[in-house]
């Protein structure tokens, strides 16, 4: 988690002004619905209103603009503050607020100032531009009728600050107001700025007064690898194994988020492709549905042409002008009554009803093919669903959306006709005791892997039965003993759609073993030698 409450806030908002004062603003973008960035020249002031994590940093990566169309908000934002120079930040009290106020000489020649707001309230969390008057020009987040019930955010009513219980400022507090809260177990509620887990580290007056007068100490604490704990406070967790102190909040939140993964880009781009695949399941779940029903109906092709066989043996007997005949079913052994249609003669009838069966019979095999066709690209969008949750960095996300576009499954807005260029895709490796291990991070990958990077005697691995990565273990690295097998298994375990602690089988070939049908999908491989291992599928590698 990071954490921040008003005491962190006043230290990040310190550096924030010694990063940005005085210096313009040139360009403004919305990366989202919730969120936009600043840009300051070279330096770019990033504010996010996602729930998960609603916070305002200098970016020190790019972040992508997904938004299809300006919103009003952007619009006027860009109308107020591009040229503007940022004047001052202030922090509201000590509460999770900041106020950014800018400065710029307009088209008449007059000086124009105004405000941003950015309010760090989990789901309320909102970014709110206004005039020098504080009467509201626009806010990011539309707020619903339920929430403006509590106060207005409306264009044109006057800003105010949400509605909080009034605590006392942890500056001019005295020690006798303090130590008679701290008693009580109650500071969080009646001094500002202190959260649940500073709380716990304040045991007097003196620690408060430390806290406030300490400069800033931003860490990252760790347990297992994970980052457990991010802070600008020297706040210590009770359980950790490692600690990374920064010099900076901006070093050490790009730092958090990339091990988090938690940037805007990353996860705006995992939830489009979701998306993507989601609506795609959808559609060939109800296809898949449709041909199943067709195969039933079709399959009754042979009853047409029995029906036709009977109908043959007794045609010299249809008069001109019946619409009955009665035949005898000699494939059931019974008499049977046969409609036939007063408009055809009676050779045409027939023909009628040997078409019906050869046209349910063509039917039948086309709906096959589709059958296995929707199948297989079912079995496709799985295996991609999985490599985006094992996803690790936008970089391996924006593969996996360049292979849908290759795919057809997203298509590319501007689409010029790209030149060929000979680009070897990239692929993941592990080293395992000197001996290297090379696995696809999505379809494509797995596919150049096994059919073009492999060579014949090369070993291959991969889960049974569900989507996950190729294992390529070169001829010439591979170990032919269970330890080794064993270790190369468990990763092709972890790199797959089994749950961790699941008892999986994975099985292995050479490379010569494996087959793709013509047409599958990229990854699809069959094969008919191989050998099999069961291995628990790790929690973490």
């Amino acid at each position: 988690m990071f954490y921040l409450d008003g005491i962190s806030l006043s230290k990040i908002k310190i550096e924030l002004e010694e990063n940005l004062t005085s210096k313009k603003i040139g360009k403004i973008f919305q990366n989202s619905s919730l969120s936009l960035t600043l840009h300051f020249g070279k330096k770019a002031l990033f504010f996010s209103c996602n729930p998960s994590l609603p916070i305002c940093y200098i970016n020190e990566d790019k972040e992508e603009n997904f938004l299809e169309e300006n919103s009003s908000f952007l619009l006027l934002i860009r109308k107020y503050l591009i040229n503007s120079a940022l004047i001052k930040i202030e922090q509201l009290g000590f509460d999770r607020i900041l106020k950014f106020s800018f400065s710029k000489i307009n088209e008449l020649g007059e000086i124009q100032n105004n405000f941003l707001y950015f309010e760090i309230m989990g789901k309320y969390s909102n970014v709110i531009l206004t005039d020098k008057d504080n009467k509201i020009i626009s806010v990011l987040k539309k707020k619903s009728l339920e929430e403006n019930s509590l106060r207005t955010l409306f264009n044109g009513e006057v800003y105010t600050q949400p509605i909080v219980t009034k605590k006392i400022n942890p500056l001019y507090i005295t020690e006798k107001e303090f130590e008679k809260y701290l008693e009580e177990n109650n500071i969080v509620e009646n001094i500002e700025g202190i959260g649940k887990l500073l709380k716990n580290q304040i045991n007097s007056f003196e620690d408060l007064t430390k806290f406030l007068k300490d400069n800033i100490s931003p860490k990252i604490y760790f347990k297992n690898d994970t980052p457990i704990l991010a802070t600008v406070l020297n706040i210590i967790p009770k359980d950790f194994d490692k600690e990374i102190p920064f010099s900076t909040y901006v070093e050490m939140i790009n730092n958090y988020i990339k091990l988090k993964s938690l940037s805007n880009s990353f996860t705006l781009l995992k939830n489009r492709l979701f998306s993507v695949l989601d609506k795609e399941e959808k559609k060939s779940l109800k296809i898949l549905k449709n041909i199943k029903k067709d195969i039933e109906i079709m399959k009754e092709h042979e009853k047409y042409k029995n029906l036709g066989d009977i109908l043959a043996s007794v045609l010299y007997s249809i008069k001109k002008g019946d619409t009955k005949v009665k035949a005898y079913d000699f494939y059931n052994n019974c008499e049977i009554t046969i409609d036939i249609d007063p408009l055809l003669s009676p050779q045409s009838n027939l023909s009628k009803i040997y078409k019906k069966s050869s046209k349910m019979k063509r039917g039948l095999e086309i709906s096959k093919e589709r059958l296995v066709e929707f199948s297989n690209k079912l079995t496709y969008i799985d295996s991609v669903r999985t490599f985006i949750e094992k996803s690790k960095n936008i970089e391996e996300l924006k593969n996996i959306e360049k292979e849908l576009i290759e795919e057809k499954y997203i298509i590319e807005k501007n689409n010029k006709k790209n030149k060929k260029k000979t680009i070897e895709v990239p692929y993941g490796t592990i080293n395992l005791d000197n001996k290297i291990l090379y696995f696809g991070r999505n379809n494509k990958e797995n596919d150049y892997l096994t059919f073009k990077f492999a060579r014949k005697d090369d070993m291959w691995f991969h889960i049974k039965d569900m989507p996950g990565s190729h294992f390529i273990v070169k001829k010439e690295d591979f170990v032919n003993d269970e330890e080794f097998i064993k270790k190369v298994a468990e990763y092709s375990a972890y790199y797959s759609k089994a749950n961790s602690g699941e008892k999986v089988v994975v099985d292995y070939t050479e490379k010569k073993n494996l087959n793709k049908p013509k047409g599958a999908p990229l990854g699809f491989v069959t094969y008919n030698i191989w050998d099999s291992i069961t291995v628990i599928t790790p929690e973490k590698i």
